[in-house]
């Protein structure tokens, strides 16, 4: 592999961070396809859309301009920024590509690939929120801190986050925009699982705007409104702060019982995968 000339100011002005000084740009070298692997904290699931092809065709033309940004693995090179450019060049029949060295622990190549993808908008509204949940989960990360790296307001980043909380075959139609985020925050007013399905299939079978679901979701919130009043925990607001409190803390919707004598909490999920992440964030202690 041969040192080429300095990278131009596209990365850099993407990744401030990746340079130390101001007049510093880094050199990138001509890698093999084949030496290197996918960053393991990548986010987005998807690279068949129209706008990976359109990506194909460009490089097949004029090869790739922008460096790929990785870190040394134990054989070759893992993947920080630029995957979709690595699958295109394969696509297109490259056999080299460019790429950036940077020494990065996992907390930066999560970051940073992540904070790619949100860039440049190829995330669907699941991914960008599973991406979210991997810097909470696996990282620690609070709700604030994962706000201030992707550069967004806490509230955009705690209601991407509650979507997670969606049943899986609504979740399915929001990547594949049946629906759009609007119609999900909409059923997750619902809480109940079977409800939300209800409404869901409802707003498909008729093609429903969002304010239209707004307005079945309050239909459906009246017919159960009385159900409800007789369920208000004996601590009332009190008991229904700590019941949010924990449904942010943990993704999933949580239910305080209070009995006379004793009472019990319940964590809702749905499906073995949610399960084993509520079970690993029970044993590990972590938010």
């Amino acid at each position: 592999m041969s040192t080429k000339s300095s990278l131009g100011k596209g990365l850099g002005a993407m990744f401030p961070e990746l340079l130390k000084r101001v007049d510093e740009r880094p050199s990138y070298i001509l890698c093999g396809v084949e030496e290197l692997t996918p960053n393991r904290f990548q986010a987005r699931k998807s690279f068949r859309d129209q706008e990976q092809k359109n990506l194909v065709a460009s490089i097949r033309k004029s090869g790739v301009i922008q460096p790929i940004v990785v870190r040394r693995a134990a054989e070759g090179y893992e993947i920080i920024a630029g995957e979709r450019r690595w699958r295109a060049a394969q696509q297109a029949g490259l056999k080299e590509v460019p790429v950036v060295i940077r020494e990065a622990g996992d907390l930066d190549a999560a970051e940073w690939s992540i904070v790619e993808n949100i860039q440049r908008e190829s995330l669907n509204p699941v991914e960008e929120a599973e991406a979210f949940r991997i810097l909470a989960d696996k990282f620690g990360l609070s709700q604030e801190d994962i706000a201030l790296r992707v550069a967004k307001d806490r509230s955009t980043v705690a209601n991407s986050l509650r979507l997670l909380r969606l049943p899986a075959e609504i979740l399915d139609g929001l990547v594949a925009r049946k629906i759009s985020s609007g119609h999900a925050r909409c059923l997750l007013s619902l809480e109940q699982p079977p409800i939300q399905l209800q409404a869901y299939r409802t707003v498909l079978e008729r093609t429903l705007s969002v304010r239209e679901t707004e307005q079945l979701v309050k239909k459906l919130l009246k017919t159960k409104g009385n159900k409800d009043r007789k369920k208000e925990p004996a601590g009332g607001p009190h008991l229904r702060h700590l019941e949010n409190s924990l449904t942010e803390r943990f993704l999933s919707a949580v239910r305080i019982r209070p009995g006379r004598k004793s009472g019990r909490i319940e964590i809702r999920f749905s499906g073995e995968e949610e399960l084993n992440r509520l079970i690993n964030l029970l044993l590990d202690g972590k938010p």
